[in-house]
């Protein structure tokens, strides 16, 4: 019998639940840009999109060096971190008559099975023991870009760097300048980021400008995501009424990792650990779906952003002004520009006009000044700063929740209700 969690997975490639988007027609794009000689991708997306998942359906796991941006700390670490994957030693010295050292353990022969060659001559393969007695002291370093492109350049390889927008800003120019380096010596890169910082990359290094084979993707609509619902459930032999695979739809925000978890927490929260033995209705009350929302949000861990954003800086002397609220609860105008953000329609996106009017439907009688909403969504971008991954961020008047996972947890976990008493 088929399980669950083989079937709904957030956290690894949906086996049974891949969904082509031949709205967009992804693959076939990805697949082209790739075929472009020294390759330099850019994929951008919004975060939880299924961009990663794209990427494995398209390149051969083998063949695919992931790179996270938040990893990357000094332009260097580049390299550094490509040379990690591959297992190779920074430096491995033999002697004539000696013995090649298996420092870099055998699984990364098995993952690259590259050859990494030994200044003065010779090959060793990385996990391979031997004699090596073709003249004197040789030496196996890496020196940054000219070394992994000797490896890499011209291969089937991938240098796949996820989430580029993680790299601090004042880095991603130097970072791009490696990258436009390395393209040029034959290695083949991708760079994911998300849409409003899909440009970070360019204007690290203006000359990459006209380089890029941009491959732009969005949130998932309502119908991409219902078609997770439908395949996962047929494999359980589950049928679910399309209302509530829609009302699941629309509480993914676009995500396809968010709705897999809940998909698959509404297989737990109704005893489908496994396939039925024939295909049979299954009802779906309101409590097994606040019972799924409770436990896709308990996945989300944002509980410590929430608490500081709800809690807005330090501040001494004076206290805030209080509001009454439209859930009962009375707050300053941190609380009420969380609640604008909550309630219905939910959205990802916000425009300065359109916090400004949300905050005040939110507040049943007086309501907090423009310049005061202005302040709280400055001071919010700069709380999230502070808990990396950054799930929201407010730029240019506009307030991007970039976590889908986020707005999930504020609408339905119960700790912002806790938090208002």
């Amino acid at each position: 019998m088929t399980q669950a969690v083989d079937v709904f997975t957030p956290n690894s490639f949906p086996t049974f639940t891949y969904v082509e988007r031949r709205r967009e027609s992804l693959e076939g794009v990805l697949t082209n840009a790739l075929k472009v000689k020294n390759a330099l991708i850019s994929l951008s997306g919004p975060s939880k999109s299924g961009k990663t998942v794209l990427i494995n359906k398209i390149i051969p796991r083998d063949n695919l060096i992931y790179i996270a941006g938040a990893s990357i700390k000094a332009p260097g670490d580049l390299w550094r971190v490509i040379l990690s994957w591959a297992g190779g030693p920074v430096e491995v010295v033999n002697t004539k008559n000696g013995t090649i050292g298996g420092s870099a353990g055998a699984s990364a022969e098995l993952k690259v099975g590259i050859p990494l060659v030994a200044k003065g001559g010779g090959a060793v393969e990385v996990g391979v023991e031997g004699s090596w007695s073709a003249g004197s002291s040789r030496q196996i370093a890496f020196d940054g870009l000219s070394s992994v492109a000797k490896e890499i350049a011209g291969t089937d390889f991938i240098v796949f760097i996820d989430d580029f927008h993680y790299i601090n800003r004042e880095v991603q120019a130097e970072v791009a300048k490696e990258v436009k380096a390395g393209a040029e010596s034959g290695i083949r890169f991708c760079i994911a980021s998300v849409p409003h910082r899909a440009d970070d990359v360019v204007r690290g290094n203006g000359e990459l400008r006209g380089r890029l084979h941009a491959v732009d993707t969005d949130y998932w609509d309502v119908e991409e995501l219902s078609q997770i619902a439908r395949q996962g459930f047929r494999e359980l032999k589950a049928i679910l009424d399309e209302s509530i695979i829609a009302r699941l739809a629309k509480e993914a925000f676009g995500s396809p990792q968010l709705m897999q978890a809940m998909c698959l927490n509404l297989a737990v929260a109704k005893g489908l650990s496994q396939s039925l033995p024939e295909p049979s209705d299954v009802d779906v009350s309101e409590v097994d779906l606040r019972q799924t929302f409770e436990l896709t949000s308990a996945g989300a861990n944002y509980q410590s952003l929430l608490e500081s954003l709800h809690s807005g800086p330090r501040q001494r002397g004076t206290e805030r002004k209080e509001f009454d609220l439209i859930d009962d609860s009375k707050g300053d105008v941190y609380r009420a520009t969380l609640l604008a953000i909550r309630t219905d329609p939910g959205q990802l996106s916000f425009t300065y006009d359109e916090m400004q009017r949300r905050v005040r439907s939110v507040c049943k009688s007086e309501v907090p000044a423009g310049g005061s909403i202005t302040r709280s969504l400055e001071q919010m971008d700069e709380i999230a700063d502070m808990h990396q991954p950054k799930a929201i961020e407010w730029l240019d008047d506009v307030l991007d929740v970039v976590d889908p996972y986020f707005l999930f947890y504020l609408r339905a976990s119960r700790k912002f209700e806790k938090l208002g008493g």
